[in-house]
């Protein structure tokens, strides 16, 4: 049984990251010790989530989104562990690297997307990032093409280990038909959902604006974000009020019965924060194909133009209004990529498949870095 830390900065059930790391660190849990350290506004919080104990070093004040916790050094530097697990991007542990770390045999970090939007942060904040990397002993990324498609991954490219995110598909075993009628009866066909936080790099605006184009198709909207009042007003405008419908944040089993009663899914993503687009995996899963963006990073990777979806030019509205089109108009093509895509998503994004292939990295790099447990990023301790 190991002994590990995941350092994140949210550890929370909603978006992509957050969840993949929550679904992870669970996961393991089932056979080691696990723990976790995040960050959250106001004070510390100390708490068990399932087999999990969970240390959210509280912070008055926020930069980009994210706290500034003055506390997160001192809890970092006072774990034991087998394996330190970092999930980039983590400001508060890449600022803490120069001076505390925890005592650990082994250290592993997963890049899982820049901070596209915020230049002159990324400006200050990528030396220091580059210097973590080069001490962490391996780099877990999510899709091949982004070791090319990052600068700072492809000097590391020799750490690099491609292990996709993965989800429970047991999660979408059991259809409930009679719940996925009301759907169909309540919001109408033919039925496009959208599943993300409503948020600048989403690409939401987009999809509203090529649904009005496309007669007679509705669409479902799941996700809450700081963008709610502009795509409210975007609706209102265009005349969908009738077509479009914006949840909010939905429970899994709602979550799970839009996802088997849609016709097909939309990840409409307009810039590279967009790493891998794990949605898209849970649509996949229910056997629908998806319309998803050609980014320099995992999202045309997770699911393949013309074989298990379309993939689009981002940002481009009759681009988009074409894909959708094309597949609500075609039975056969949508049912043929959407048994496609469940065969890619069960062979190749599991949870299992991606728990599995982390801890054989965590053994083989405890095996490299031999049984002394040490600090493992601080340059005093290299």
């Amino acid at each position: 049984m190991l002994n590990i830390l995941q350092v994140t900065t949210f550890f929370t059930e909603h978006g992509g990251v957050e969840k993949s790391v929550a679904d992870l660190s669970h996961s393991l849990a089932d056979a080691h010790s696990v723990r976790v350290l995040c960050t959250t506004r106001g004070n510390t919080v100390r708490r068990v989530s399932g087999k999990v104990d969970v240390v959210a070093a509280g912070g008055a004040i926020a930069v980009n989104g994210r706290p500034f916790s003055p506390s997160f050094a001192r809890e970092l530097q006072q774990q034991t562990v087998d394996v330190v697990h970092y999930h980039l991007p983590c400001p508060m542990a890449v600022l803490s690297a120069p001076f505390v770390a925890p005592r650990a045999k082994a250290s592993v970090a997963t890049w899982h997307h820049d901070l596209v939007r915020h230049k002159l942060f990324n400006l200050v904040t990528h030396p220091l990032v580059d210097r973590f990397l080069d001490r962490v002993d391996s780099i877990i990324v999510t899709a091949p093409a982004l070791i090319d498609s990052t600068p700072m991954l492809r000097r590391h490219r020799h750490k690099c280990e491609v292990i996709p995110l993965g989800i429970d598909d047991n999660r979408f075993s059991i259809i409930d038909h009679n719940s996925v009628l009301e759907i169909r009866e309540k919001y109408g066909a033919p039925l496009v959902l959208y599943v993300g936080r409503l948020v600048y790099y989403k690409g939401c605006e987009v999809l509203i604006k090529a649904i009005s184009r496309i007669e007679g198709a509705k669409l479902v909207m799941v996700g809450a974000g700081p963008l709610l009042g502009d795509l409210t007003q975007l609706i209102r405008m265009r005349g969908l009020s009738d077509r479009v419908h914006l949840l909010g944040w939905q429970p899994d089993d709602v979550l799970r019965n839009l996802f088997q009663s849609c016709d097909l899914f939309v990840l409409p993503s307009t810039l590279s924060t967009e790493c891998f687009g794990l949605v898209q995996v849970e649509a996949m899963l229910c056997g629908k194909p998806v319309v998803n963006t050609q980014l320099p990073t995992g999202v045309p990777w997770v699911s393949l133009h013309s074989e298990t979806g379309i993939t689009v030019q981002p940002d481009d509205e009759l681009d988009l209004t074409e894909a959708i089109g094309k597949l609500l108009g075609d039975d056969n093509l949508r049912r043929s990529m959407g048994e496609n895509a469940r065969r890619r998503a069960r062979a190749m994004f599991t949870l299992d498949r991606q728990v599995h292939s982390t801890v054989e990295l965590y053994e083989r790099v405890l095996a490299r870095s031999g049984s002394r447990s040490r600090p493992t990023v601080p340059v005093a301790g290299r």
